[in-house]
């Protein structure tokens, strides 16, 4: 997770060479090994197929509205784009009589998502939509509803939605986070319609089943090392929503070392306890997130479809708790202070109070514990001790009711809990063509060519990561085997801020390198390679003319000077 990017063969022994993920020393720049290229299938549920080929046998015969000499409309291009796609004819029209209608039956969990969609429309359109209960809905309204899709329950899941527009408009999901996603669809088509700014008021006609490919769809931010304010934050959780992401996995411990490797620059944790037992970890720099800036941060994260999963990383990465209790330091490391000794059981009794104190922040099921490259400062800590450490560690957050992630090391896979839900990483050598549902986990792909470092290496992406590398390159990445059951139920693209005590923002250089992958994330996270009614795939350059107009999304403002 550093990057420390030690040579790639060879080194110091108990030390396995390879390219940290997170570049925590800076090296000299290597030329980077060649990728197993690797064709991966977008990984559809097979429960899904009978009833897509249905849907699909239906498809073929014009419906009453189509018959005739008006063509079936073309799947709208948004993005990212439907799973399915029933052209009707014409367009629907939004006017200043238009209602959002929300089914009484469902009412407490549809308002709140109506009154903002409302918002959003006034927004695209100009038009005030007036949220009302109701479901009979007159040929000008939107009927919002939790029952009765029209597709199996099974099929859209807890995220997926229908999307019909008739003489009517109907949004239909078995959740509000289906609801909310309909919504953000709706809305792209409205952007979409070719009218001016302002002024979007028309849809095409037609019926939409869409569902994820991936249910964690995630962006990662190194706020260990870099500190991102609370503004900032909820801004891009914005951005997600409007992509259809729908988790932002905060790193929230770690280190920056010198370029000289003799010293540490920082050591940071950013959450800040009232708890005099944690005033050790409050930060030199003074930047933190209290109880109430996390509580504002789950609230907007939830309304736009976000999970927030916090990752504390231990025992490697632990600098910040090394200066809180340094009689649990690991002393082999140079330099020293940067990694907590697993086999002292004073260490994990600690590392649980810590978790025992903010879990009540976290509203996420999922936890991350980090659990990487405890030997990367040269120390020589057994596997055998590792895995002892973080499988207790991860019974404890079990015994809370939390899923544990974890960053994966084909060292650790034999002794690790199975239960753990892996990050591949790892982006050379053997390890990088590992598919790791064959050793027994379900994984998540956050594979190092995806990463972000600013000022950082050329392999790295120190200028960017473009759409269009991510969109070209995300499936040839994959292991070879990447079948419906084998492959990963989760993607991420990460920022890892290694050089993080340099003079650069979030708002500008951060986004500004990441911005343009946003969109292309949550193509292939959701949908995959977007294919035409024809079946043929979409190239990139395609779906970014979409991209254009549809920005960072109607509640995202912090970035409208600076467009995608």
């Amino acid at each position: 997770m550093t990057s420390l990017k030690k040579q790639r063969a060879g080194g110091n022994e108990g030390v396995k060479q390879r390219t940290s993920r997170r570049r925590l020393n800076p090296v000299e720049e290597k030329p980077r090994p060649a990728h197993p290229v690797r064709s991966g299938p977008v990984c559809v549920a097979a429960s899904v197929l009978s009833w897509l080929a249905a849907l699909g046998a239906a498809a073929a015969a014009p419906t009453m509205a189509e018959a005739g000499p008006s063509k079936a409309n073309a799947a709208p291009l948004v993005v990212p784009t439907l799973q399915t796609w029933q052209g009707g004819a014409g367009s629907w029209r939004l006017n200043h009589r238009s209602r959002l209608l929300i089914d009484p039956a469902g009412a407490t969990v549809l308002e709140p998502i109506a009154v903002r969609l409302s918002d959003d429309i006034h927004a695209v359109s100009g038009l005030k939509v007036i949220v009302q209960r109701g479901t009979r809905a007159e040929p000008r309204d939107i009927v919002v509803r939790l029952a009765h899709c029209g597709a199996p329950a099974s099929v859209i899941g807890q995220e997926g939605y229908t999307l019909d527009i008739g003489a009517h408009v109907t949004v239909c999901a078995n959740t509000r986070d289906g609801v909310f996603y309909a919504g953000r669809t709706l809305l792209q088509m409205l952007v979409l319609d070719g009218h001016q700014d302002g002024k979007h008021d028309a849809l095409p006609r037609g019926r939409a089943v869409d569902y994820p490919r991936y249910r964690e769809r995630a962006v990662m931010f190194d706020v260990g090392r870099k500190f991102a304010d609370v503004t900032f934050l909820k801004d891009y959780i914005r951005f997600m929503g409007w992509y259809k992401l729908n988790t932002l996995h905060l790193h929230l411990n770690d280190q920056v070392l010198s370029d000289d490797k003799k010293s540490w620059l920082s050591r940071s944790f950013r959450l800040k306890s009232d708890n005099p037992a944690f005033a050790g970890l409050v930060p030199a720099d003074g930047h933190y997130y209290t109880r109430r800036d996390w509580d504002a941060l789950e609230q907007v994260a939830a309304a736009n479809g976000v999970t927030i999963v916090p990752e504390i990383d231990t025992p490697g990465h632990a600098g910040a708790f090394v200066l809180a209790r340094p009689d649990l330091a690991y002393a082999g490391d140079s330099p020293a202070g940067g990694t907590l000794d697993p086999a002292n059981p004073r260490t994990l009794d600690y590392v649980e109070s810590v978790f025992t104190e903010f879990l009540p922040w976290f509203r996420s099921k999922d936890i991350h514990i980090g659990g990487d490259e405890v030997n990367v400062n040269g120390g020589k800590v057994s596997i055998a001790a590792q895995i002892n450490y973080l499988n207790k560690l991860g019974r404890f957050l079990q015994q809370h009711g939390k899923q544990v992630e974890i960053w994966g090391s084909a060292d650790m896979a034999t002794g690790l809990d199975k239960s753990f839900v892996i990050q591949r990483w790892i982006n050379w050598g053997d390890e990088a063509k590992i598919n790791w549902s064959d050793r027994g986990f379900t994984w998540i792909e956050s594979f190092g060519d995806w990463y972000v470092v600013p000022f950082g290496p050329v392999y790295d992406n120190p200028n960017g990561l473009r759409g269009d590398a991510l969109y070209e390159g995300w499936s040839k990445r994959l292991p070879a085997d990447c079948s419906t059951q084998q492959g990963p139920v989760g993607g991420q693209i990460a920022v890892w801020n290694d050089k993080g005590t340099l003079d650069y923002s979030y708002e500008t250089t951060v986004n500004g390198l990441l911005k343009d992958a946003i969109p292309a994330a949550g193509q292939l996270f959701w949908r995959g390679e977007a294919k035409d009614d024809a079946g043929k795939r979409v190239a990139y350059p395609v779906l970014r003319k979409s991209v254009e107009q549809l920005q960072y999304g109607p509640d995202a403002s912090l970035f409208k000077g600076v467009s995608l």
